[in-house]
């Protein structure tokens, strides 16, 4: 997809319903193959050529089946492997975000998570979301990985893939505004483990599904990596929104002027996406009680001649503090005679 706007961002960190994207189930090694389509129905799952007795129907199931569905997922079938289909840019263009990779039962051929993983760290705004069964002693690999999540539910004949529960209840949700840690699941059951376990699949840089005060929920709400899910999806989303409204003021305007009415514009578009974000919940508020974050796009005079004669505008800057999330509370109390 082509933009003419660049929007990176650097994350410093201290030392020491309408949601955000499509969820895409992807059948690899598939006897027959079939484009990508997006479909918002079970009905049209099958219309797709998935059967009511097919995996990718049953993760499709399971994913409209939470309580923050996502409006539409996305499906397709590869005669080959994931991590080739991802090697293809035409599918890596198309708008689905978060990749849930099912290998077709007709085949002893079957990627592995690291494989599939590899191949879409590189990919900007994409995330993959792995299932791995508890007993599973897989090494995928956890230094540096940011768009790779661990689910460590074991699958079952009528739930052949758990972790589609958590992208169904995740991707219909408004990023910044939830943590994966603690979601509640439809569909799916809590593992029997003991802490220890729990925390052994912690280790490895993945999250599972136990009983918390009587509510099954999620353990954990990490990346393989280590960094928390929610900050990927504030990240990308800013970056998505700014790339996005940035790009339509230049569609529709006859023309911005390389002027400082010109820069104010886009300035505009960057204090609104920013804004939206701290309602949202990604960005936190200060000590004044103000939203923590600052836009501060230069002034043409600031610019070089070179760059004006070239018409490329590099001058956008903004920053932002975290809001981040409470993911453990420590309580003290004092007893009195």
């Amino acid at each position: 997809m082509a933009y003419d706007v660049k929007v990176k961002i650097d994350l410093a960190k201290p030392i020491g319903k309408v949601g955000f994207g499509v969820p895409l189930i992807l059948l690899e090694y598939a006897e027959k193959a079939v484009e990508y389509v997006e479909v918002s129905t079970l009905a049209e799952v099958v219309d797709a050529g998935f059967a009511t007795t097919t995996d990718v129907y049953k993760a499709a199931q399971l994913i409209f089946a939470q309580k923050n569905a996502p409006k539409y997922i996305a499906l397709c079938a590869v005669a080959g492997s994931a991590p080739d289909a991802l090697a293809n840019a035409e599918l890596i263009s198309k708008g689905w975000r978060q990749l849930i990779v099912v290998t077709s039962a007709d085949t002893e051929a079957v990627s592995t998570v690291g494989s599939i993983s590899a191949a879409v760290e590189p990919l900007d705004g994409k995330m993959y979301f792995a299932n791995l069964d508890i007993n599973d002693e897989t090494v995928v690999g956890v230094s540096g990985l940011r768009r790779t999540v661990l689910f460590y539910v074991t699958a079952t004949e009528d739930v052949p893939v758990p972790v589609a529960a958590l992208v169904g209840e995740a991707a219909g949700r408004e990023a910044g505004s939830f943590t994966y840690k603690n979601l509640l699941l439809s569909g799916i059951a809590a593992q029997d483990l003991t802490d220890a376990e729990v925390e052994a699949i912690h280790k490895k840089g993945g999250i599972t599904y136990i009983v918390k005060a009587g509510d099954s929920v999620t353990s954990e709400g990490k990346l393989a990596g280590g960094e928390y899910i929610d900050v990927m999806d504030s990240e990308d989303w800013i970056i998505q929104q700014l790339t996005y409204k940035t790009q339509k003021v230049l569609n529709n305007s006859a023309k911005v002027p390389y002027d400082n009415n010109g820069i104010a514009l886009l300035e505009s578009v960057a204090e609104d996406v920013l804004q939206t974000a701290y309602n949202n919940g990604m960005i936190a508020t200060d000590a004044d009680g103000n939203p923590d974050y600052s836009v501060n796009y230069a002034m043409r005079e600031d610019t070089t001649e070179s760059d004006r004669a070239n018409r490329v505008y590099p001058g956008g800057n903004f920053r932002f503090a975290l809001a981040g999330a409470i993911h453990e509370v420590e309580i003290t109390g004092t007893i009195t005679a």
